[in-house]
């Protein structure tokens, strides 16, 4: 008699080795160092984004949708699996690009309990950034310090917003408006580099928006994200150029 198999455990969110509840019993000597950069990310080739944030993103980075019936809106910060081109090997951001929100939000996460449909959140307790002995405390006499409040409340925006751009994602594909698609790229000076498992809207589809639809979006303010990740196709020659070989030197 075979015993039957564990049912498997739930995928941990992007940059988590392990989530836990914030206790200030647990961890009420921990400080927030965000000195320690953001070596976390080093491996990111692609971020989920808010739709709050899609317009900001677009300026710096491709805007495309991960996923299959629920497509997930996602900064390519990378040309190649396990890399971001953005993440320095100091740990620092690259000067001048945005930091998506998801990013800054680590090591805090807002966590539903399915069981009970409550909220908690919770941390990456081995994450650098939390240390005993350098930065801002999370707890002061058992109390939720200002640092710790506004991370949480950071970390309720952006669950607000990844929410939202879920909801624009599943509209997009319900409308029919996406395709999958992949990039091919070849470096002037050697080497290539293929980018795929994605979803761009395909513009020439929008003429089929009933024009009770095209109100709704307007309302909801959908236009501006659409266009937006439009837009961030120009974006690639940035990280192409990111991601190129060194020219060679000649002799």
């Amino acid at each position: 008699m075979s015993e039957s198999a564990s049912p498997p455990k739930p995928a941990l969110p992007l940059f988590f080795k392990r989530v836990v509840g914030v206790n200030p019993e647990m961890h009420g000597a921990l400080r927030l160092d965000r000195s320690t950069g953001f070596g976390y990310a080093a491996r990111a080739q692609s971020v989920p984004i808010g739709l709050g944030e899609m317009e900001a993103v677009s300026q710096h980075y491709p805007v495309l949708f991960a996923g299959g019936q629920q497509p997930v809106a996602v900064a390519l910060l990378g040309l190649r699996e396990n890399e971001n081109l953005y993440v320095l090997p100091d740990g620092s951001w690259r000067p001048g690009g945005y930091v998506p929100a998801y990013v800054r939000a680590f090591p805090f996460i807002f966590v539903e309990n399915e069981a009970a449909k409550t909220l908690y959140v919770g941390m990456e307790p081995d994450a650098d950034c939390l240390r005993p002995d350098a930065g801002l405390p999370l707890f002061e006499d058992g109390k939720p310090t200002a640092a710790l409040n506004e991370s949480v409340a950071f970390c309720s925006a952006l669950r607000d917003n990844l929410n939202a751009a879920a909801a624009f994602g599943r509209a997009l594909a319900a409308e029919g408006l996406l395709e999958d698609e992949e990039a091919n790229i070849t470096f002037t000076h050697g080497g290539a580099s293929r980018v795929r498992g994605f979803k761009v809207v395909k513009p020439e589809r929008l003429d089929r928006l009933s024009d009770e639809t095209f109100l709704d979006w307007r309302h909801r303010g959908w236009f501006g994200p659409l266009y937006a990740h439009l837009h961030s196709t120009a974006r690639w020659s940035r990280l192409i150029d990111l991601a190129a070989p060194p020219v060679p030197v000649a002799n």
